[in-house]
Order: C-alpha cells, then sequence, then structure tokens
C-alpha cells in the first residue's frame, strides 16, 4: 500500500479538533493536528501522550487520557472512524495492561504537579530526600498551566539583577502591606509572613534547580507599589511546569501521572502512608513525610452549582482531599472565598477565558468601560478589585469595552498571545452580538445596537470623554491623563467582560511551618501542606502575580520542613 494521509475530525472543548493521520504501508507513522482551538498548555500534553500511545500499540483501541478524557476519546473514536472509511487496518500491536500493584518506600511523597507541589518537591530532593510526586491526572501542572509565568521576584538576587536599584525599593514589609491593602485586611497574617520571607527564597532556589530564565514582567500592575513582578521570556506557565518537571526528573525524582489517590493510612492520628490509583497501576506509598499540593475546588463548586460566577479553571480541580482526608479531622476556613477576576468572556454557559492582558493594556491605551445603558462605570485604569465591583453593580453583572482600531489591533495581538485562537475569535464575532460572548464591529451605532447597549447615552458618554482626553482631565472618575486618548476613526469594537474565577482562596489551615493542623488546631505530625489548598496568605483577593508566588513560596517551605522532618525520623 502507498503513503496516505487521512484526515480526521474531532469535537473538543473549544470547537473542532482537526488531524491527519500518515499511514505508510497500512502502518501509522505520525499524527498531526492541523486545528485546534484547545488550551495548549494542556491539549499539547494530552495529545503528545495520546499519539505516543497510538504508534506505539498501531491502534486508536488505547485509554483516553486521565483529566481530559472526554476529549481524548473523541479523538480516538474519530481517528477509528477515519481509518474504518478508508479500510485501513494496521496490525495492532499488544500491550500489557495487567493491572499492577506497585509498592514504594520514599522519604517524601508529594500530592499534585502544580507550582507548588514541584517546587516543594525539587525543594526535598536537592535536600538529599528521596521523592515521589503523584498526579492524578495525565499531564503536568494543575491550575498553574492556566496562569501566566508571572511571580514577584521580593527580597530576591534575581531582583536585583532585573531592577538594579530600584529593587532596593522593595522589601517583604512592602509587599506585606500591598498584600493587606489589596484583600482589604482579610489575610492571615502568619501566612502572609510566609509568603513574603520566602518568595525571594524560592524564586532563587528554582531559577538555580531548573535553570530557568526569567525577564522583568511585560506589565507591572499598578495593585503593586513598586516594580518587582517576573516573567519567563515566553510567558508560559507550561514552560515553566515542563521545564522545573524535566530538572527534578533528571536529578532522579520520580513523577507518576494517572496516580489519584484514594486513601490515606494513619496511625493514632498520624499519616504514614496512601494508595493511589490508576487505570493499570495501583500504588501503595509509604512516606516519612507527605506534602499535599493538589490545588483547588473550583470545578467542585461549579458542577454543584454553589456559585453562579463563570469558571475556567481546570474542571479536575474537585477536592478529592476533603475525601481521603476525612479521617483526619483537618481544620479548613473560608471554603466559599474564590479569586474574582473582572476581565473574561463566557465561552460556554459557565464557562469563561480571561482577557486579563489584552483589557489592561487596552486601559492602558484609553479604552473605556461601559453598562448596558451606554454609561461608563469605573476608573479604566484603577486595580482589578475596582472593576470587579464595578462589573458586580451591574444589573446583569456585565461590562463592555469600546476600542477604536488602534486600540483593538493590540487587544486582539494579545488574545492570540494568552489562549485565544484566529478562529476561535471569527468565531465569536459571527455570533453577531446574539448571544455571549458578546464581540462586535462596526459604526458606533452599528455596536450599540448589536451588544444592546443604548446608543443615544454611549454617543453622549464617548462625546464627554472625547473632551475629557482633550483637556487632561476627568470629571467623573478622575482617571489619570497619561491613560486618556482619544479615539480616532470611524470603526469601534466592544467586547463583552464577564467576572470568572479559577482559584479558591480559602482552604486548609496550616501553622507557618506548612504544616497542617486538624480541628484542634494542633500539628498533624508527617503532613505539610502548599499552594491554592492552603488559605489566607493573600485573604479575600489577591493582586495579580500573587497566586504563583504564594504556590513558590509555600512549595519551597514545605519541601524544606518535609525533608526536616525526615531526619527526625
Amino acid at each position: 500500500m502507498t503513503k496516505q494521509t487521512l484526515q480526521a475530525e474531532a469535537n473538543g472543548r473549544n470547537g473542532k479538533i482537526k488531524f491527519d493521520i500518515n499511514i505508510d504501508n497500512n502502518e501509522i507513522k505520525d499524527i498531526k493536528v492541523t486545528k485546534s482551538s484547545e488550551t495548549p498548555a494542556i491539549f499539547n500534553q494530552v495529545f503528545d501522550k495520546l499519539k505516543n500511545s497510538i504508534i506505539e500499540e498501531q491502534s486508536f483501541d488505547v485509554d483516553a487520557v486521565s483529566g481530559a478524557t472526554i476529549m481524548t476519546s473523541a479523538l480516538l473514536d474519530s481517528g477509528k472512524k477515519a481509518l474504518n472509511q478508508a479500510g485501513v487496518t494496521p496490525v495492532a500491536k499488544e500491550s500489557d495492561k495487567t493491572h499492577r500493584e506497585v509498592n514504594l518506600d520514599v522519604d517524601v511523597a508529594v500530592i499534585g504537579s502544580g507550582a507548588a507541589g514541584l517546587i516543594a518537591a525539587c525543594r526535598a530532593l536537592s535536600m538529599g530526600k528521596n521523592v515521589v510526586v503523584l498526579e492524578k491526572n495525565g499531564y503536568l501542572g494543575g491550575a498553574t498551566i492556566l496562569n501566566g509565568s508571572n511571580v514577584v521576584a521580593t527580597g530576591s538576587n534575581l531582583a536585583q539583577q532585573l531592577f538594579g536599584t530600584e529593587a532596593q525599593e522593595d522589601s517583604s514589609k512592602r509587599l506585606f502591606a500591598d498584600i493587606t491593602r489589596e484583600c482589604r485586611g482579610t489575610n492571615y497574617p502568619e501566612l502572609s509572613k510566609v509568603l513574603v520571607e520566602n518568595i525571594g527564597k524560592a524564586v532563587d532556589f528554582i531559577k538555580e534547580f531548573a535553570g530557568l530564565t526569567y525577564q522583568k514582567a511585560e506589565t507591572q500592575t499598578i495593585e503593586h507599589s513598586v516594580n518587582r513582578q517576573v516573567e519567563m521570556p515566553s510567558e508560559s506557565s507550561y514552560e515553566l511546569i515542563k521545564k522545573i518537571a524535566a530538572a527534578f526528573e533528571e536529578k532522579g525524582g520520580k513523577i507518576l501521572l494517572d496516580a489519584r489517590v484514594e486513601k490515606i493510612n494513619s496511625e493514632n492520628g498520624v499519616p504514614i502512608s496512601l494508595v493511589a490509583e490508576g487505570k493499570h497501576q495501583t500504588t501503595n506509598v509509604k512516606f516519612k513525610s507527605l506534602i499535599l499540593a493538589a490545588g483547588g475546588w473550583g470545578a467542585k463548586d461549579f458542577k454543584e452549582k454553589r456559585t453562579s460566577i463563570p469558571y475556567y479553571g481546570p474542571m479536575t480541580s474537585t477536592g478529592d482531599y476533603f475525601f481521603f482526608n476525612k479521617g483526619l479531622n483537618l481544620a479548613s476556613r473560608n471554603l466559599d472565598w474564590y479569586k474574582v477576576y473582572p476581565h473574561g468572556l463566557e465561552v460556554e454557559p459557565g464557562i469563561a477565558k480571561l482577557t486579563t492582558y489584552s483589557t489592561k493594556e487596552a486601559s492602558d491605551m484609553g479604552a473605556i468601560f461601559i453598562n448596558r445603558a451606554g454609561n461608563r462605570i469605573v476608573n479604566e485604569s484603577d486595580p482589578y478589585t475596582h472593576f470587579r465591583d464595578a462589573i458586580a453593580a451591574q444589573k446583569d453583572q456585565i461590562a463592555f469595552v469600546l476600542m477604536d482600531q488602534r486600540i483593538w489591533n493590540r487587544f486582539y495581538e494579545l488574545m492570540l498571545k494568552y489562549g485565544f485562537t484566529a478562529d476561535e475569535i471569527s468565531h465569536y464575532f459571527a455570533l453577531d452580538g446574539k448571544q455571549s460572548p458578546i464581540l462586535v464591529k462596526g459604526t458606533l451605532e452599528t455596536v450599540a445596537n448589536k451588544a444592546g447597549i443604548n446608543f443615544e447615552n454611549l454617543q453622549h458618554t464617548l462625546s464627554n470623554y472625547q473632551n475629557y482626553a482633550k483637556n487632561g482631565k476627568d470629571p467623573e472618575f478622575g482617571r489619570e491623563a497619561k491613560f486618556m486618548h482619544e479615539y480616532s476613526g470611524d470603526t469601534y469594537y466592544v467586547i463583552e467582560q464577564k467576572l470568572r474565577f479559577c482559584t479558591t482562596l480559602g482552604g486548609y489551615e496550616t501553622n507557618s511551618q506548612m504544616q497542617l493542623l486538624n480541628n484542634d488546631m494542633k500539628p498533624v505530625a508527617n503532613y505539610y501542606a502548599a499552594g491554592e489548598v492552603i488559605g489566607g496568605a493573600n485573604g479575600h483577593d489577591s493582586m495579580p502575580s500573587m497566586m504563583n508566588s504564594w504556590s513558590y513560596a509555600s512549595g519551597f517551605l514545605a519541601g524544606t520542613n518535609a525533608s526536616d522532618n525526615c531526619n527526625n525520623r
């Protein structure tokens, strides 16, 4: 049989996924994606794993990938259909799918492969410990891979290198004050202190351990009183996770994917081992120290309709630990706290995607925020919390960004850079304002009518704003003159904005050593935690970059103390 390329199409979460299957002499040689609107950080990992299994077994009758079962099952079904229609029947290679039971004896076991878990694992490994990371999904990264790579560098050698003398203006005390101000005093001082005193050490540690490169963050947000935000040159949290995981394994660490922790065994209330289940393997892990870094429970609350705020986090953030920790009676707090952002598109009912970077840039370029009545609702250059509260105050909890061509060009550029595809955006415009997400283009009257905005009021609002920008003074909201720029041309864009959340801000209680506490507020021996699962460091709201920063700092400290605990046993 000659070489041929079969085309297949599957339904993904964000639209059609098209791929080619390269056949040579009845053998599957390669599979290449030609179109996808899926989140790259997850999809690339999932597809690579799926492709390798298909080629190795010469069959599309392979396992779907944990954490992406619906999407990968659709890919497998469409691949099988393409082969059947072409009359291609590769000779399948038998694979051993016998369920195995594996026993591990380690110093430190870490549950979760987001930034907090991996940094904790790397820290423990660097202290000479035998470490295993257990991840329930078939891919790495947790919620981290949906964030940017930005983090604060307060107190680090890196900050001195990148910010020079400006870094001297920053301090742990100043960062603590910024955290407290932004969350309006709802933070827990003990944990905030953990964050500000360890973030510099954590940044320098993981930079050296994994050979990471950082630069000043492209956007230094107004919530921070001094420039302190850094990011990887690619701005990709996926690259961050990949590099840290690679360094961890290269230096002797072990990562188990498809390993869902279902049971923790304890003696007299002290955890000593765990059981993790996968499709083809049960893993029993005996440990000296255990670190819980399993992320949040936003998807759980979203599915159970505990909140009406659109969700954009991993659908695998289901809070499994509330079940396997039940017997330990762990103390928790503020389980109804969510990190709510004001910049997002509701791409399907209840599901959002972020536009934070695009919207921030548009605001700096002079864009205004309006409601359906056609009136401005906020000082567009204020911190994100002001946007959030302004949108929440609207009857329909919707706002719109009004842009001219100049602003839209930059907005679009950043959408493509941060998680959207050109086809996806074209599809939204094709909806013509008839359903969310609303993205419309045209004359001022056209966009107003399509978006359901009062045109006369909008016309009046824009006229007033043009005068404000021209005169450099905003009597309505006091916006700084440097952020006000007159609109030009007769083509306008209106983009819908809705509240959204990915991460939870409450969680389990720990002491300052990141050791979990029981309901009597006493430390649970051998058991530590890091990242989103711990609540309080950032209070009821967090500044940009601070969720990643908490992952770094708490992961570093949990890894340190879990390692020290091993020495005492």
